[in-house]
């Protein structure tokens, strides 16, 4: 993390995240969807097919777990079949809402903290950071179309729960497609060693160890509090605006009329 491979990439990413927004800014939100979309298709299809081939000697033609697409990231390709697919205005917003501070700081995250396989070869490396900085950038034209769209509490209560919710689905998850074997040593004691270890949302683990905040150091509810509250807060500043303006309209309401 942080070579010279790594910040070459992060800067090429805020580039082409600018250029990005400002193509975005120029279409409808139909067709910011219609991209995404095709965005998700190819990005997701690379990464199917490379980490079968790159493994295929351990598993066969199997999609390793760890793969799987139930990380913050790659869990929003689903959200934007839905967008394309789906003609509910509510569910389009209920998913925007959601989607706005999770592609921002969670596709800004995975840039900055990459997985160790995302540097292994330039094609997995054109992928992970072009899908990461797509998203990105369609949650900073979000934002810049706040107005637009006039994003109110009700949305950011929204996302609030949608994040609680796929936090807990993650931590079942993880539980489900994990592999354990047992073994007995030579005292007869039975051990319980881990084969694959899954860890969708950072739930279970830290993204990277040795991070500030984020870590075990004090045992997995302390960092899970952690996560949970940096997840919070996250969501909070995407949303200050309408936050602070229906604070301020509260406050007038309850103001006495004057004589």
């Amino acid at each position: 993390m942080f070579g010279t491979k790594h910040i070459i990439l992060m800067a090429a990413c805020v580039a082409a995240c600018v250029l990005i927004c400002i193509f975005l800014r120029k279409l409808s939100m139909k067709k910011w969807f219609r991209l995404l979309l095709y965005v998700g298709i190819v990005s997701e299809t690379i990464k199917v097919f490379y980490y079968i081939l790159d493994n295929e000697k351990i598993y066969g033609g199997y999609l390793p777990k760890t793969d799987l697409p139930f990380h913050l990231c790659s869990v929003q390709l689903i959200f934007i079949a839905l967008l394309n697919f789906t003609k509910s205005e509510k569910l389009h917003r209920t998913l925007m809402a959601f989607m706005l501070p999770t592609c921002l700081v969670g596709g800004f995250a995975a840039i900055l903290i990459p997985t160790s396989s995302s540097l292994n070869a330039p094609v997995i490396t054109f992928q992970y950071f072009t899908y990461h900085t797509v998203i990105v950038a369609y949650a900073v034209c979000l934002l810049l179309k706040s107005r637009e769209i006039g994003w109110t509490v009700r949305d950011y209560t929204t996302a609030l729960k949608m994040l609680a919710f796929m936090g807990l689905l993650a931590i079942y998850v993880n539980s489900m497609v994990y592999d354990v074997v047992e073994y007995t040593v030579e005292n007869g004691e039975k051990t319980v060693s881990f084969v694959s270890r899954v860890n969708f949302m950072y739930v279970a683990d830290p993204p990277k160890e040795g991070l500030p905040f984020l870590n075990k150091d004090h045992g997995w509810f302390v960092y899970f509090a952690h996560l949970a509250s940096t997840g919070v807060i996250a969501v909070t500043l995407c949303f200050i605006k309408p936050i602070i303006a229906a604070i301020k309209g509260a406050g007038r309401k309850k103001e006495p009329d004057a004589d």
